[in-house]
C-alpha cells in the first residue's frame, strides 16, 4: 500500500483506492471503499462515509499494524467511483 509523491493530470492530487473486504462481501461489493495520497512523503488516508463526503481515516494504517481483521484490496478508480454511487443513492432514495 504505497504510492509515489507526485500529483495527477493537471496538478491534482494521484489517489490509490482500496475496498474494504469484510465477511460476506467482495472486491465487487466491497463494505467501504478507502483512497490515499502521499503529501510531502506522507500518506493521508479517506474513507467514503454515510455523510456522502471523503474524511481522514485511519483504517489502512490501523490495519497495517494488525489493529483490525478487515481486508483492504487495491481497486481502480471507477470501481471506487460505482461504489460511491450506491452509498449515495441508498441514503439519497
Amino acid at each position: 500500500m504505497t504510492q509515489d509523491d507526485h500529483a495527477g493530470e493537471h496538478g491534482s492530487p494521484s489517489f490509490v483506492y482500496f475496498g474494504t473486504i469484510t465477511p460476506g462481501r467482495t472486491r465487487a461489493n466491497p463494505a467501504g471503499v478507502v483512497r490515499r495520497r502521499v503529501v510531502d512523503g506522507h500518506p493521508i488516508d479517506e474513507a467514503f462515509t454515510r455523510r456522502l463526503r471523503w474524511e481522514r481515516t485511519t483504517a489502512l494504517i490501523d490495519h497495517r499494524f494488525g489493529h483490525n481483521d478487515v481486508d483492504h484490496v487495491e481497486i481502480t478508480e471507477a470501481e471506487a467511483a460505482a461504489f460511491t454511487k450506491r452509498v449515495a443513492a441508498k441514503i439519497l432514495g
